[in-house]
């Protein structure tokens, strides 16, 4: 801003002079408009910051589920493979119960035949 000059007058002057009221100058407006323009960019970065930071905060909790599923997929998993390798244990005793149940039908015509044989 730039300061006027002043001359003192003397009163002589004062009373008989014609007083009018002077618009201001306005000085140059380019420092404000600089100073409203870099606060902008600021309150831009800064909202650009909090983004980011929203969006790695959302990223660490998506890691953390996913990590939280593969491991419950892998829980399930073995569970399946423990259910699969408990079915396949009976159906080979079915078979092999079976077997027997076959062998012993064999056995018992065969001794039916040799009782009525007798």
């Amino acid at each position: 801003m730039r300061w006027l000059s002043i001359k003192p007058f003397s009163t002589r002057d004062l009373l008989r002079a014609e007083h009018r009221l002077q618009a201001y100058r306005q000085g140059n407006r380019w420092p404000l408009l600089a100073l409203v323009l870099l606060l902008a960019i600021a309150g831009l970065l800064w909202q650009q910051q909090q983004e980011r930071q929203r969006h790695a905060q959302q990223v660490a909790a998506l890691a953390k589920a996913g990590e939280q599923l593969q491991a419950e997929l892998e829980q399930n998993r073995l569970v399946m493979l423990e259910a699969q390798a408990a079915q396949a244990q009976l159906l080979r005793r079915i078979e092999t119960m079976s077997a027997e149940a076959k062998t012993l039908k064999t056995e018992l015509a065969f001794f039916r035949r040799q009782k009525s044989a007798r």
